[in-house]
């Protein structure tokens, strides 16, 4: 039933809303904004009769219950009634209109057709986010058993994300009703035509490094010259994501390739990344126990982000990574050398203009982290470069001489060779690459 603008619902120990507007709909039933008594909107899933089971109020309230892992996580508030209605639904915070759905990206325009401009930046903060937040909800014994373009929204400008629909979410124990969307699926989920294999922690892996390759690679990454062949009908499904599926970036296999732009992403990221992606589907596929968990992508997340440097002639982001002395612009060809690498514990950064120290340099794994230090190129000398304190305290620093000071916040220094730079517990030593000339 569409319920009709004005209509009171009861929000058990939210209190009342109205009916405000028709967002949308699905299979199984309405989005609607709400207001409650105190003005404040909410969103109302409200369950179509055929999915207004017992079994789904269950499932629902146990999830109010237990409480949202995360809030990036539109997690459900409260169950809600309307009057003497059979049918029910439950309330969550409205999603901001700022926030897209992942397809976009692919896409790469918004929803009135405007182009996009998603930075590389934003993009490692995007799947860094998305790794957190399923590690949050795994660690709770919780699974989301859908993880796909549908459910996930993210903020273009700088990748921060929302995850949608957690009505799929179930205890991590084998049960439940959902399986998954095509493409996403784990193999052994999409094989078992008896439909025992059900979704759990594993399965969500693979859902998770499937999005992540979607993001950073612009593709689906088993997808290409293989499974270009023939008609997708539900053989072609089977073999190629059940059966028999291929990574198209395997490094012993190349009759599925993929398209060009997303063998260029592929040249473009460091090796390190490359092989998680080689572990996720090549191990991983026939061994669940195989697949990269949410902390590994955490980390290469945040080892990606250390190495980001902007091309000098033309701008473009590339990616430094410990072991090389330099790399060529993927753009233009420009050789690009870190002028200085900053050693913060077992974290190399490569020094360039997009460079920051943040609190998970200091702390690994942290949510969400916030800049402590930016780096500064000279404007009159292009060869000099600074380290700004953005925090609010200051450091103890010295330089190889032995000169001892406090650099309070809002103040800059020069990085030199053998300089030491005290941030709370941890010491930034800044060095040359190896073979720079001094």
């Amino acid at each position: 039933m569409v319920l009709a603008e004005g209509v009171e619902v009861d929000l058990g120990p939210l209190g009342r809303a109205r009916v405000a507007s028709l967002l949308g709909q699905g299979g199984q039933g309405y989005v609607f904004e709400v207001r409650r008594e105190t003005g404040e909107p909410l969103a109302l899933k409200w369950y179509k009769p055929e999915s207004a089971t017992a079994q789904q109020y269950d499932e629902m309230q146990q999830l109010v219950e237990i409480g949202s892992p995360h809030q990036r996580f539109l997690w459900p508030l409260s169950m809600a009634r309307v009057g003497t209605e059979p049918s029910f639904g439950y309330v969550m915070a409205l999603r901001h209109p700022r926030f897209l759905e992942l397809s976009y990206l692919l896409l790469n325009a918004d929803r009135d057709g405007k182009p996009l401009d998603v930075s590389f930046s934003s993009i490692i903060e995007l799947c860094r986010q998305l790794s957190y937040s399923f590690l949050r909800l795994h660690a709770r014994g919780l699974c989301y058993r859908d993880i796909s373009f549908g459910n996930v929204f993210f903020d273009p400008a700088n990748g921060d994300v929302l995850i949608c629909d957690n009505d799929n979410v179930g205890i991590d124990n084998g049960t439940g009703r959902v399986l998954g969307t095509p493409y996403f699926m784990a193999p052994e989920v999409v094989r078992d035509t008896t439909y025992r294999t059900l979704p759990n922690t594993d399965t969500d892996r693979h859902s998770l490094a499937v999005l992540l390759f979607y993001a950073l690679f612009l593709g689906h990454p088993l997808e290409g010259a293989r499974t270009d062949a023939g008609m997708r009908d539900a053989h072609w499904l089977m073999t190629h994501f059940g059966t028999d599926p291929l990574f198209c970036m395997h490094p012993d296999r190349a009759e599925n390739r993929p398209a060009q732009i997303v063998q260029q992403y592929w040249r473009i990221y460091p090796p390190a990344l490359r092989d998680l992606f080689v572990q996720a589907f090549v191990d991983g596929l026939d061994n669940p126990g195989a697949r990269v968990t949410e902390g590994q992508w955490i980390k290469a997340m945040d080892r990606l982000r250390d190495g980001m440097l902007a091309c000098p002639s033309c701008g473009t982001t590339n990616f430094w990574s410990r072991g090389e002395d330099s790399v060529a612009c993927w753009q233009d060809g420009t050789e690009i050398r870190p002028p200085y690498l900053l050693q913060v514990g077992r974290r190399t950064v490569a020094v360039g203009p997009q460079t920051t120290i943040r609190t998970d340099h200091l702390t690994s794994g942290v949510d969400h982290p916030t800049v402590l230090a930016r780096v500064r190129q000279h404007p009159q000398s292009l060869e000099r470069w600074g380290l700004h304190n953005a925090s609010d305290f200051s450091w103890p620093v010295t330089y190889p001489g032995g000169q001892s000071f406090l650099l309070q916040p809002d103040r800059t220094i020069e990085l030199v060779d053998g300089a030491r730079i005290q941030i709370r517990s941890s010491t930034v030593v800044v060095h040359r690459p190896a073979g720079e000339v001094t």
